[in-house]
């Protein structure tokens, strides 16, 4: 889980290293892509925010926000355009009921606090000499890999509708 985790933020480093600096033929911005994609799907009532965090950009279904790092709101590249119609993937999957999504917007609660506490857990279990800590721990470490795996079919599906309203919009 953690090699994949590592391997997957490895390449979302090196594509936006990539295509950070490469400029949109259109000169549109990351918020203002997003907003032509929200809105040609139906979805008005999403809004989307400046947020502070690099690289820290995300759909926020409870809120029905997309948030959108300065470089990607401001920006006219390649990378933000494509990062904003990710974010939008995941609106849309939001819209369209798509189940792992849905799935994994449910357990999200539950895995952050396993997720939280398996560490713990598990250390005490050992310093103590609790075999059910230990398990518990365990458990729950379990549960958070569960979710990772949950979670590649949603950004895969994501990125899938992204391209496939980058390719046919003349956003880029």
């Amino acid at each position: 889980a953690i090699i994949i985790a590592f391997w997957a933020q490895f390449k979302i480093d090196s594509a936006y290293k990539k295509y950070r600096t490469v400029r949109t033929l259109s000169g549109v911005t990351g918020s203002e892509v997003a907003r032509s994609i929200l809105d040609g799907a139906g979805l008005f009532d999403v809004r989307i925010e400046r947020y502070g965090k690099h690289l820290g950009d995300h759909y926020d279904p409870s809120a029905r926000v997309i948030r959108l790092s300065p470089e990607v709101y401001e920006g006219a590249t390649i990378a933000a355009a494509g990062i904003a119609a990710h974010e939008c993937g995941h609106a849309i999957q939001h819209q369209t009921h798509y189940a792992p999504l849905v799935l994994r917007t449910r357990i999200a609660p539950a895995v952050n606090i396993g997720s939280s506490l398996s560490i713990w857990l598990f250390m005490i279990g050992i310093f103590l000499g609790n075999p059910l800590f230990a398990k518990v721990g365990i458990i729950f470490f379990g549960g958070a890999v569960i979710y990772q795996l949950i979670t590649l079919p949603v950004e895969f599906n994501a990125s899938t509708r992204a391209l496939n309203i980058l390719k046919t919009r003349t956003f880029l």
